[in-house]
């Protein structure tokens, strides 16, 4: 079974200001690499299932 995980980005430069995507865990890299892609200089946040998501300037998760 596929472990499903949802993203939640807030962007205060968008309408709707909140788009949630579920992905699976090994494509939540790629989704948020586009996301950081097509919105380049957004002011956005990134939540995974209700958590905080670190983002370098590219948009894309860091490691913790």
């Amino acid at each position: 079974m596929t472990n499903t995980v949802k993203l939640v980005f807030n962007n205060a430069e968008t309408t709707p200001k909140s788009c949630i995507i579920e992905c699976t865990e090994e494509s939540v890299h790629s989704v948020m690499a586009w996301y950081g892609a097509y919105h380049a200089g957004d002011r956005y946040t990134v939540t995974k299932d209700a958590r905080d998501v670190r983002m370098d300037l590219n948009g894309e998760p860091v490691d913790d």
